[in-house]
């Protein structure tokens, strides 16, 4: 009697059997080779090789004359196909890995009939990219005439137009240098930072202090007919734009451009020039708005100087900046999507928080606490005869006496209070001017309705206007959903948006349901989250409305032709962010403990924080 027996051969490629029992694997294992992988730049030695962003060679040899195609596979970066120039000679790809870390790469070599005639494998390990070519923090002092280069960068000659010491980008992050758009308004690095013919990447931080009416260079590198390249915004496609002067054509004629750019409002603006493949990519705030692809198409030579706030033409430079700028860098590489993700990373920043525990003179108090330069909370006030409810004490311990039984509707939604409204006369309002005109925002909240059949819409949020509301967060009667629409100015017979969510009936019970307006300025997208979970998708708000004007309502609908939509029921945990909360963060703040917040930049702790008062 023959024993059965079983060959396994190497992991491979998707579909490819990896067992096969011994009597039918016989004839095919002893036509598999080894395909022997070498690297120039990663090769499987078990050591770090620089890095992310830089493309280096596999070349596959099977050793056997059948082999005609190799078919191979990356772990998380993909898979493909190499054919050699000769059946049974080797094959050769070029790879960019993304991201540092251990990667693994499986091969295998077919024949004309799809044979599988050679198999291989290698391990090999990336490091993180090369630090910027050149960079200027731009965080130089008051009164400075130079920006002082990172490193070995030298350092960049400022124009009159140039004032250093102004607020920088997010929180704790130091000083940015301002432009005041004149032909003064330039700093001049006096050399090139990049070779235009190969890959680079040249990024910064930007703030526009009114909606641009012109275009605007944040950086350039002046080439001999114009720019070798130019990061800014392009009045004719009223938007952010990265250009390149293709070699033999146009200058700057090559583009891509996308993104929102809203006034008192900071964005991460990121070009990537990738030599190998051939593309032009936009990142705005890390996110990739636009990339063309051509490939064999080339950039010209720019071996000009660098410069930031203008760039040159055949006149003279031109473009001059209106803004205020930090961080600039120049990188010569490529910089991946991960990375560029990263750098452009614009952390929402928390700007209110009222945990509706308490309130003193007729006002809850704002309980965030503020950083410096930030003006002092101010209260939510309470109108209407809106009052805070407090859990009553049981006299008794639940936990310890099983004889003790707590309404658990009689529970305050979070920690020991929250917002009681009747549903007719009462709700609680923030003055204008927590908002910036054209900023990206967030704000939440929790509700609970009084009645799971109401049969009125019910306002949970508001940012009413004078003929109509920007923004509104409310309990749709008629679908019996929450919902949010959106307003595109303050007129009465402004386009509304609308998102409802489908799948969350709003409760009336227990903790009620937490609630998330969110709006991104520079993609215009408006989102609503429900109990931590996009609702209904995503939409675009058409958004002119300057909403540092807008009032914070809750509980209510607001215009000069009266109010309405009372929210009858409770209200708790309602933060503002300065930013775009995403995906990940808003399931977060839904569970956040009464009093505490989650850590930002600049917090001596990460995770979750006390940053209030609340239990």
């Amino acid at each position: 009697m023959t024993a059965a027996l079983t060959v396994v051969f190497a992991a491979g490629g998707t579909g490819l059997p990896t067992e096969l029992p011994f009597g039918a694997a016989t004839a095919a294992a002893a036509a598999v080779e080894s395909v022997t992988i070498t690297s120039d730049r990663y090769p499987d030695d078990e050591r770090p090789h620089e890095g992310a962003g830089e493309y280096g060679s596999f070349t596959f040899d099977a050793g056997s004359a059948d082999a005609v195609r190799y078919q191979y596979d990356i772990t998380g970066q993909g898979r493909g196909t190499a054919t050699p120039s000769v059946p049974g000679g080797p094959a050769t790809i070029r790879f960019m890995p993304e991201s540092a870390g251990p990667y693994h790469l499986s091969v295998r070599a077919y024949d004309s009939s799809g044979s599988v005639v050679g198999t291989g494998s290698s391990w090999f390990w990336v490091s993180s990219g090369r630090a910027p070519q050149a960079a200027w923090p731009l965080g130089d002092p008051e009164g400075s005439k130079q920006a002082q280069g990172s490193g070995s960068t030298k350092s960049a000659t400022a124009g009159p137009g140039v004032t250093f010491g102004r607020p920088g980008h997010g929180w704790n992050t130091g000083t940015a240098a301002a432009l005041d758009g004149t032909s003064g308004a330039y700093l001049d690095a006096q050399g090139s930072a990049l070779d235009t013919r190969k890959a680079f990447a040249v990024g910064a931080w930007v703030y526009l202090p009114e909606r641009p009416s012109r275009s605007m260079t944040v950086v350039s590198q002046d080439g001999s007919d114009g720019p070798g390249f130019a990061l800014g915004y392009d009045d004719e496609a009223d938007a952010w734009a990265f250009r390149a002067s293709p070699d033999g054509g146009t200058p700057l004629s090559w583009a891509v451009s996308g993104g929102a750019a809203p006034r008192q409002s900071w964005i991460h603006l990121l070009g990537v020039y990738d030599a190998e493949r051939g593309s032009l990519r936009l990142y705005v705030n890390g996110r990739l708005v636009r990339e063309d692809v051509q490939r064999g198409r080339a950039v010209a030579t720019g071996a000009g100087g660098l410069q930031i706030g203008r760039a040159a033409s055949a006149s003279g430079y031109g473009g001059h900046l209106r803004g205020t700028v930090a961080d600039v860098r120049a990188y010569d590489r490529v910089v991946p999507a991960p990375e560029a993700e990263e750098l452009g990373v614009a952390e929402p920043h928390q700007v209110a928080y009222w945990p509706l525990e308490s309130a003193t003179g007729g006002a809850a108090p704002d309980m965030d606490p503020k950083r410096p330069g930030e003006p002092a909370g101010v209260g939510l006030s309470l109108r209407g005869g809106a009052s805070i409810y407090t859990t009553p004490d049981p006299g008794c311990d639940p936990g310890m006496d099983p004889d003790c039984v707590v309404d658990p509707n009689a529970y305050a939604l979070r920690g020991n209070g929250h917002l009681a409204l009747d549903g007719t006369t009462a709700y609680a309002d923030r003055a204008a001017g927590l908002l910036g005109p054209e900023d990206s925002f967030s704000i939440t909240a929790r509700a609970r309705l009084s009645s799971g059949d109401a049969d009125e819409d019910q306002t949970i949020l508001s940012l009413p206007g004078h003929f109509a509301e920007a923004a509104v967060v409310r309990y749709s009667a008629s679908a019996r959903r929450w919902e949010l629409a959106v307003t595109s100015r303050d007129d009465s017979g402004a386009t509304v948006s609308t998102v409802r969510d489908t799948a969350v009936l709003p409760s009336a019970t227990g903790s009620g349901d937490h609630l998330a307006l969110v709006y991104d300025a520079t993609t215009r997208e408006v989102r609503l989250y429900v109990n931590g979970q996009l609702a209904g998708g995503k939409t675009l708000w058409a958004n002119s409305w300057d909403l540092s004007t807008t009032r914070l309502e809750v509980g209510r609908s607001m215009t000069t032709s009266g109010s309405g939509d009372h929210f009858s029921g409770a209200v708790d945990e309602v933060r503002v962010f300065q930013g775009a909360l995403d995906a990940d963060a808003v399931p977060v703040v839904s569970i956040l403990p009464s009093g505490s917040s989650v850590s930002e930049p600049g917090d001596p702790r990460t995770g979750v924080t006390s940053r209030g008062s609340g239990t």
